[in-house]
């Protein structure tokens, strides 16, 4: 339950960066746009076990609901060649929020579990 719990924090917490840590968190040959969303979209397949065993509180899980729906319209509708954008900057700081509600610090994302 730990790991997955971890994976799902540290997703966030390499959402909530700037792209210019984005890009300095992944290897070089990392698709930054792709990698960061598809790491949030396969932490956010945890999330039924992890709420289960009460591991987010109700506003926990109704912000990563609001980031999820935000990430998810931004993908079908915004080019991520452009994911420094107004929409995409505003999905970063989403993520920045959920972190607080959740009650983890922002910062530097352990990339073991991303």
């Amino acid at each position: 339950m730990g790991f997955q719990y971890k994976k799902v924090i540290e997703s966030l917490k390499l959402l909530a960066s700037s792209l210019e840590e984005q890009e300095k968190y992944l290897p070089d040959f990392a698709d930054v746009p792709y990698d960061v969303t598809s790491s949030f979209e396969n932490a956010f397949l945890l999330l039924p076990n992890l709420i289960e065993y009460n591991k987010f509180s109700n506003n926990s899980i109704a912000s990563i609901l609001r980031l999820y729906n935000k990430v998810q319209w931004c993908l079908r509708n915004l080019d991520l060649d452009n994911f420094s954008n107004t929409e995409w900057n505003e999905v970063r700081e989403m993520a920045r929020e959920t972190l607080q509600i959740i009650g983890e610090p922002i910062g530097k994302p352990d990339t073991n579990y991303i």
